[in-house]
């Protein structure tokens, strides 16, 4: 049985914040008694009694809203800050990429930082030499590395981060959401990358709010909520427990969903803000929970947003994405003739109208996104949950039956013809042996 990588034991973190009618510095210099009593503070609990363990080889994903506590847990498991009660135990080395840059000194060179990352692991400079050339064309940075790292862009700083934590011989990667400046070739560089350090004995712990990367890339997933762990297990389940919560917030029978708090990664180009997405469904909407349907039943989405200024090819998009993490459907509203805002307009919507059955029973994550031409001004992956749900009364072959990500319902017609019939087939079965 494998050992214990991590293990964090009643681990809480507070912070003192000052409250909003705090004394200024100004107050302290010319009327200090008085500005000492009026101060007030306020404890902000960040972390609250987690605990939780991770063996070798596993690789854990964090998920949670923002201010849930992620970061801050991975700060104290990285020993960049102490908690504030509880204990955390890190077996061997320790490799943290929390943001762009970590770990590295502006004004060395790559190659300078890539062997200086190497000592504060314990390494020797052999053991670096042995790395590095694996290091620099994982990074992409061959002609910069004896450049200094002030120079780097953010993207090429990450890349070498990244490669740096991927290729030195640590025990346990700490990642945090810093993945999402990168580009996408980049991103799936990293993913499989970080497949191969677990395939070889490496503990992972990755934070990220891309739901598809977790489900497809961790073996256990632990939802955090308000400091503390609401659930932990499979990640498959706690996902969708995750998104299936964020969507009850809105309401029990709120059929809009609120995009303005919604995450967004750093490579979105702004210019534009999505602000929520609506479900419709006829009628008898609020007869059952919203975001429900029965397999066969249209129901239409409406995606709402604002612009910074007037956008003339602005272009709206939808997708489904099952609960493996496939991407099922798409729509864009430059689709069949390519519908148009308003000339001059800021803010407005888009409906598109989703005629049933094309998504088979089960959970769909829905994603929404503007954009301009190739550029992508705003996405969220993780906008909504739809639930499409087998009609209990159909007659039809059960859809386990039928193949395929989707289901499709088309029209066939039969027409019958006089040719002779086809003679019955002789029984296979044996003629009992006679007495």
């Amino acid at each position: 049985m494998s050992r214990e990588a991590v293990r964090a034991e009643g681990v809480s973190k507070s912070y003192w914040i000052p409250s909003a009618n705090a004394p200024g510095w100004r107050d302290y210099l010319r009327r200090p008694r008085e500005a000492f009593a009026a101060e007030r503070r306020t404890e902000v609990l960040a972390l609250d009694d987690v605990t939780f363990s991770v063996r070798q080889g596993e690789v854990l994903g964090i998920i949670g809203r923002n201010g849930a506590g992620k970061s801050t847990l991975l700060k104290v498991l990285s020993r960049i800050t102490s908690p504030s009660a509880g204990r955390v135990a890190m077996a061997g080395r320790v490799a943290s990429l929390l943001e762009v840059g970590t770990g590295f000194h502006p004004d060395l060179t790559g190659r300078e930082n890539v062997y200086l990352n190497g000592m504060l692991l314990g390494m020797r400079p052999a053991q670096v030499d042995d790395a590095f050339d694996a290091i620099c064309e994982f990074a992409g940075v061959g002609q910069y590395i004896n450049v200094p790292i002030k120079r780097y862009s953010s993207g090429m700083q990450l890349r070498l981060a990244f490669a740096v934590a991927a290729h030195l011989a640590a025990d346990t990667m700490i990642i945090d959401e810093v993945l999402a400046v990168g580009d996408a070739e980049f991103q799936r560089k990293c993913l499989g990358a970080m497949r191969d350090v677990s395939t070889k004995g490496r503990t992972t712990l990755f934070v990220s709010h891309n739901m598809s990367a977790v489900e497809s890339l961790c073996s256990r997933v632990m939802w955090m909520d308000a400091g503390r762990i609401r659930s932990e297990g499979e990640p498959d389940h706690v996902i969708r427990e995750y998104l299936a919560a964020g969507l009850a917030d809105a309401g029990p029978s709120a059929a809009k969903v609120d995009l303005s708090a919604s995450h967004r990664s750093a490579w979105t180009a702004g210019m534009a803000r999505l602000r929520g997405i609506k479900f419709g469904r006829g009628a008898d909407a609020l007869a059952r929970p919203s975001w429900h349907v029965a397999f066969g039943e249209a129901f239409t989405l409406d995606i709402e947003f604002a612009l910074e200024r007037p956008i003339p090819d602005l272009v709206t998009a939808m997708g489904f994405r099952n609960d493996r993490g496939e991407d099922v459907l798409t729509s864009h509203s430059s689709d069949i003739g390519g519908a148009r805002l308003a000339d001059g307009a800021t803010a407005g919507s888009a409906r598109v109208a989703i005629g049933q059955p094309w998504l088979r029973p089960g959970t769909y994550y829905v994603e929404a996104a503007l954009l301009s031409g190739p550029l992508l001004l705003d996405y969220v992956g993780d906008a909504a949950v739809l639930v499409v749900e087998e009609q209990s009364a159909s007659t039809a072959p059960s859809l386990g039956l039928k193949k395929g990500v989707v289901a499709p319902i088309w029209p066939w017609q039969y027409s019958a013809t006089h040719d002779e019939a086809v003679a019955p087939v002789a029984s296979r079965v044996p003629a009992a042996p006679r007495r």
